[in-house]
């Protein structure tokens, strides 16, 4: 029988991903996402839902130990408020 954290682990992940390819009608203007960068849709959804209690710059070093792929505090929070998210 399979562990019923490894299920929600697995659902987590498909509906990331769901999300993820249908990343534009969750975003605005049509710039959102269509760059290569850093930080796709679904790490910053993931970084997100796993951000614990410490500062920004020790979450973002926990999520991404090598520093190429690393990004600063300050453009991590830049993204973020530049991806344009829609409000329900």
């Amino acid at each position: 029988m399979k562990s019923p954290h490894l299920n929600i682990l697995k659902l987590m992940d498909q509906i990331i991903n769901r999300i993820a390819a249908n990343i534009h009608k969750f975003t605005f203007p049509d710039q959102a996402f269509t760059r290569c960068r850093k930080l796709n849709a679904i790490d910053l959804i993931k970084l997100i839902l796993n951000i614990g209690a410490g500062s920004l710059n020790t979450e973002l070093f926990k999520a991404f130990p090598d520093i190429n792929f690393r990004m600063s505090a300050s453009a991590f929070g830049q993204a973020v408020s530049s991806r344009g998210n829609r409000r329900l």
